[in-house]
């Protein structure tokens, strides 16, 4: 933007009927009149559902209206009379369809990037994190994720690097930023035993006061003052069907809610307010793969989150509660099946008998998998059982021998998916991320702006201004 430099766009670029001036591909920022004062918010919590497309969240409620006789708490929202309700535009620099990287960093440092970077335009030069930002004005910190919690959606609310690969580089920039909660998976980019420079991340933590957590157990014992660092995997956090089935998992990793309660215990005590970040990561990983049971459960941990921080927001006044997801992906939806579409329900009602993802029962699986094998292992973990041919296409594809006309369905995992949606009538578009707008709910102070479409670049500006920050000239 000529003539506007960022601290001017970030307190006048947030008038709603001008925020579809940056929609198009590759808009960093949009001018505007500027708005009334805004009431000032002492916290904000942002919650994002990675890589949710509206039929994962349709799929969630569907399942819970069916299965538990209730709603799920991201719908029940839009009955508030206060909420603010949007769509968000999520393209990236260089893309209408953005990844991880870029939408984080658009929320977190208020530019659009390249696909890739976090917080890095595409002249080179970084932006300011709303983290870094937060410390600088004596706000709490925090953040809490699926995945390793050096990974792109995190990353982009705190750290600076030119690719989102950078993990190990983003895990010492936590330190340095004096982050006060990180909650996730990620272990092997703090432990010296698993990274490959040696670095004693754990110990560099430890001495300056933090608090380590590497289980479920030792996370609820650890103390609720001075900072905490809890790794719950060397790498993602299990998915949430996965670890339910697995007593051991159970006991050893903790849920999504159950780190945002976490989280919010310790952050609550900052006489200054906070800043947090909770991301449901996985679910995005599930639709990568088609991966229903993944996906649905995935979705359904983070709506339990989600309840857990309006838990800890009634009754307050104080709070910006920001409800939204970075990008779709490979958009799941539950077809109709027979006539007039009178099975639909049948197929629907398979989805709780699901014991395991996908992912699991095609890692029990490989080349030499006779036909029986592949069965066993889908009945195992699904409940399913497939027909001779569907068996036969799982096989071919395998041995890498299935060659199906959108290619990206020729791989095993996918092939899998496929054959299941003869049985639970859940299909895909493809395994990737989309273009498409994507869900934007808010209520608290500085929720005002939130309406029409969004530009995921306005989030930064939102954010900022509710909690009454100066950006640096």
């Amino acid at each position: 933007m000529k003539g506007l430099n960022r601290r001017d766009f970030l307190f006048t670029g947030l008038a709603g009927g001008l925020l579809a001036a940056s929609t198009l591909q590759g808009a960093t920022s949009v001018a505007a009149s500027v708005l009334p004062a805004a009431p000032r918010a002492k916290n904000v919590i942002f919650m994002v559902s990675d890589g949710m497309s509206l039929g994962t969240l349709v799929l969630a409620e569907r399942y819970l209206r069916r299965f538990e006789n209730r709603g799920t708490r991201w719908l029940g929202l839009y009955s508030r009379p206060e909420l603010r309700r949007g769509l968000m535009d999520t393209a990236s620099a260089n893309s209408l369809v953005t990844d991880s990287a870029a939408a984080s960093s658009a929320w977190g440092g208020g530019v659009r990037v390249n696909n890739g970077a976090i917080n890095c335009g595409p002249d080179g030069r970084f932006s300011l994190p709303i983290m870094e930002l937060a410390k600088a004005h004596a706000l709490s910190t925090g953040l809490v994720s699926t995945a390793t919690i050096t990974h792109a959606t995190p990353a982009g609310f705190a750290a600076k690097v030119p690719l989102r690969a950078n993990e190990l580089d983003i895990a010492s920039q936590y330190l340095d930023r004096r982050l006060d909660v990180i909650l996730g998976g990620g272990r092997k980019f703090f432990d010296p035993s698993l990274r490959p420079d040696k670095l004693d991340l754990l110990a560099k933590y430890s001495t300056a006061g933090y608090n380590i957590a590497l289980d479920a157990k030792e996370l609820s014992a650890a103390s609720v003052s001075g900072p905490l660092l809890g790794l719950f995997s060397d790498g993602h956090i299990p998915y949430s069907l996965d670890r339910a089935s697995d007593p051991a998992l159970t006991a050893s990793v903790p849920t999504l809610a159950t780190m945002a309660r976490a989280a919010l215990s310790r952050l609550g005590a900052s006489p200054r307010g906070f800043i947090l970040q909770v991301e449901g990561a996985r679910i995005d990983h599930g639709a990568h793969a088609n991966d229903i049971g993944a996906l649905l459960y995935d979705q359904l941990a983070f709506d339990e989150a989600l309840g857990a921080v309006l838990d800890w927001v009634e009754n307050r006044d104080d709070t910006l509660v920001i409800v939204t997801s970075d990008h779709g992906n490979s958009n799941p939806a539950l077809n109709g099946v027979g006539k007039a579409y009178a099975d639909t329900n049948a197929a629907f009602d398979l989805l709780p008998k699901f014991r395991h993802t996908n992912t699991w029962v095609m890692e029990g699986l490989d080349a030499n998998s006779t036909l029986s094998q592949i069965r066993d292992r889908t009945v195992e973990g699904t409940g399913i059982v497939l027909d001779d041919d569907e068996l036969d296409l799982v096989q071919r594809a395998l041995r890498s021998e299935l060659r199906e006309g959108y290619r990206v369905r020729s791989t095993a995992l996918i092939a899998f998916a496929q054959v299941l949606a003869n049985h639970i009538s859940v299909g895909w578009t493809g395994v990737s991320h989309t273009s498409d707008f994507t869900e934007l709910a808010a209520f608290g102070p500085g929720s005002e702006p939130i309406h029409g479409v969004v530009p995921n670049c306005d989030m930064y500006g939102i954010m900022v201004r509710a909690l009454g920050l100066q950006i640096p000239a």
